[in-house]
């Protein structure tokens, strides 16, 4: 093989070795939009002896949400259908609720908690949206969940409306500006029962508290909010934002204004007017995030909630002795779309765990009704208007499908995996790059031994 030759196969052997791991490996520049997961009517009454003889799931899909932009026009959705019968000799009403997710992250604030009726035999019946935030993030758990639905407000060791809350602003009047990065640090003793709210840059432990450092910059004045009993705190000067060196510098600063309200006014400073959220779910939702903070320095952005909040349907079913009635219950399917496939992907996630709550649960029939296809499809069976699963009960895990435009989309790969895949592998390709070259000057040596 000439040498020419031989350059040519070992760029080649390295670039093939190359494409395919980055095929089997690389994962940067994903590009996926979280949903929002739907789940079964769970009985909020212990000890309910109503059993679901049997659920049809029925979802609607005629189209995809669009990641950006409006989704007004959007309208898939899931229908549940439950044949309940009451086994007693005695009537039960019990209160269901159905929760329904959060707000998808690229349809922020959609309106959509009213649009489907709850039907009982067909008629509807009155429902009350309720919010809670959700106790992990975007995942659901029925034993954390449920609970956070109060009526009223709720009890807590250290939150309650008439918690008195001071609001300081204190002005910065002159410091040694030759410190660019200097600071004020506020001293807050470890005595007091209290909170307080501050923007800070660290939290420094000292004898008896903790030392809030916030950097000055081109701050005029600082405000913050102390929750509870607690002297005003001392203030001095550092020469670093975070005072972390503890050396003071010279400065000026005083109290210019000092505000007295509740908590219960603090609560509802963020809350919007037109707001569709009950005011005692708002409440229970602040004070249940903020409780998630183990700190006692807290952040003004938790009082505001309108993003957070996990949306639930609340109604009553009454059962006669020996009844049996059809409960159908309507919510929207907003799935996560990967964007790192083409066509996109989307995914759809139904809770059935929850129906466990249940004293029987029956048979489970599921209905996907939609023109796009199901991939990776394995249990489903295809029909004309989508695809059908018959259950004889709950299976384990949660229902997962998803839907594309495509039989078999396929994964993109961007700049930035290669690059991503080059570093990885890096070690591989060099050893790789002289396997290869001393195989070449091998085959080379010896083919010039044999025509001596």
């Amino acid at each position: 093989m000439k040498p020419t030759k031989q350059i040519f196969a070992l760029v080649l052997c390295m670039a093939v070795s190359f494409l395919i791991m980055c095929t089997a490996s690389a994962n940067s520049a994903q590009k996926q939009w979280s949903g929002l997961h739907s789940t079964g009517a769970v009985v909020t009454d212990a000890d309910c002896p109503v059993i679901v003889e049997s659920e049809l799931l029925t979802f609607d899909i005629p189209d995809f949400p669009s990641s950006y932009g409006s989704n007004n026009d959007y309208s898939a959705n899931v229908t549940a259908r439950y044949s309940f019968y009451n086994p007693a000799d005695y009537t039960v009403t019990a209160t269901l609720a159905f929760p329904f997710g959060k707000s998808p992250d690229y349809s922020r604030g959609a309106g959509y908690a009213d649009k489907y009726d709850i039907t009982v035999n067909g008629s509807a019946i009155e429902k009350t949206v309720r919010h809670t935030i959700p106790t992990y993030g975007n995942s659901f758990s029925l034993e954390n969940d449920l609970p956070r639905i109060v009526d009223g407000y709720k009890k807590d060791r250290f939150y309650y409306p008439e918690l008195t809350v001071k609001k300081y602003t204190v002005e910065i009047i002159d410091y040694d500006k030759s410190y660019k990065n200097a600071g004020i640090g506020f001293d807050f003793s470890y005595s007091g029962n209290y909170k307080v709210i501050m923007s800070y840059n660290s939290d420094k432990p000292i004898p008896d508290g903790h030392r809030l450092g916030v950097h000055i910059g081109s701050k005029e004045s600082i405000t913050f909010y102390i929750l509870g009993t607690q002297a005003v705190p001392k203030y001095r000067f550092y020469e670093d934002g975070g005072c972390e060196t503890g050396k003071e510098i010279s400065g000026e600063a005083k109290i210019i204004s000092t505000e007295e309200m509740t908590f219960e006014d603090l609560v509802f400073e963020k809350y919007p007017e037109d707001s569709a959220v009950l005011k005692t779910d708002w409440y229970n939702a602040v004070v249940d995030k903020l409780n998630s903070n183990y700190s006692d320095t807290l952040s003004l952005s938790s009082f505001d909630v309108s993003y957070s909040l996990m949306m639930w349907y609340e109604y009553e079913l009454t059962l006669a002795p020996g009844e049996r009635i059809v409960n159908t219950v309507t919510a929207p399917m907003y799935p996560s779309i990967d964007e790192d496939y083409k066509p996109y992907v989307y995914g759809y996630t139904y809770l059935l765990s929850p129906a466990q709550s249940w004293a029987k649960f029956g048979t489970l029939d599921i209905v996907i009704n939609t023109p796009f296809y199901l991939v990776d499809n394995k249990e489903f069976v295809k029909t004309d208007a989508g695809y059908t699963l018959s259950l004889d009960g709950l299976p384990d895990g949660e229902l997962k499908f998803t839907l594309s435009s495509s039989e078999k989309p396929k994964r993109q790969l961007y700049f930035w995996d290669f690059v991503a895949a080059a570093i990885e592998f890096a070690p591989f390709l060099f050893f790789g790059f002289i396997i290869i070259a001393g195989i070449i000057i091998s085959l080379n040596v010896a083919g010039q031994k044999k025509h001596k």
